[in-house]
C-alpha cells in the first residue's frame, strides 16, 4: 500500500498545527498586553528562568513546525514560502488574540519565532520529503510499462 503524499501533507499539517492554534486562542483570565519590541521580548524570555525560556521558545518554534514539515508535501512550497506563510498565519493569530481580548500577550517576537520554526522545519525536512531514487544501475520503468 502506497501512501498518498499530498493527503499525508494535509493531514500532517492540520494534525500538527491545530492543537497549537486551539491553545493560542484559548482565553485566560489575565489582562491583554501588547509587546511591539521583539528584541525586548526575546531578551526578557532568554534572561529569565531557563525552564520558562525552553517552554516559551520551544512552543513558539513548534507552532507552525508541522506546516514546515508537511505543507510542502501538499503544496509546492519552498522553505522561504513556508516561512512567509507561517509569518502571515502567526500575525493573524496574534491579531485575533488582541481583538478577541483573550487575556494573552500579543507580541511581535512570537510572529518571528513561529515563522522561524516553520522555516527551520521545512529546511530540515527537505531531504526526507524527496521521492526515493532508484538504486545505482537500476533503470526506472516508464509509468505506462510498470507491472
Amino acid at each position: 500500500m502506497r501512501i498518498d503524499r499530498r493527503r499525508l501533507g494535509l493531514i500532517g499539517t492540520l494534525a500538527g498545527t491545530a492543537p497549537w492554534v486551539i491553545m493560542i486562542l484559548f482565553p485566560t483570565s489575565a489582562p491583554r498586553r501588547v509587546n511591539w519590541n521583539p528584541v525586548r521580548g526575546l531578551a526578557d524570555i532568554l534572561t529569565g528562568d531557563p525552564r520558562d525560556a525552553i517552554v516559551q521558545m520551544g512552543g513558539n518554534l513548534a507552532v507552525f513546525a508541522a506546516f514546515g514539515v508537511f505543507g510542502p508535501m501538499r503544496w509546492r512550497l519552498n522553505a522561504w514560502a513556508v516561512t512567509g506563510l507561517a509569518a502571515l498565519g502567526s500575525a493573524v493569530l496574534e491579531t485575533l488574540q488582541y481583538v478577541l481580548d483573550l487575556g494573552r500577550v500579543t507580541a511581535v517576537d512570537d510572529v518571528l519565532v513561529n515563522a522561524a520554526g516553520a522555516g527551520l522545519a521545512a529546511a530540515l525536512a527537505r531531504p526526507w520529503r524527496r521521492p526515493p531514487r532508484p538504486a545505482d544501475g537500476a533503470v526506472e520503468c516508464p509509468p505506462g510499462l510498470r507491472p
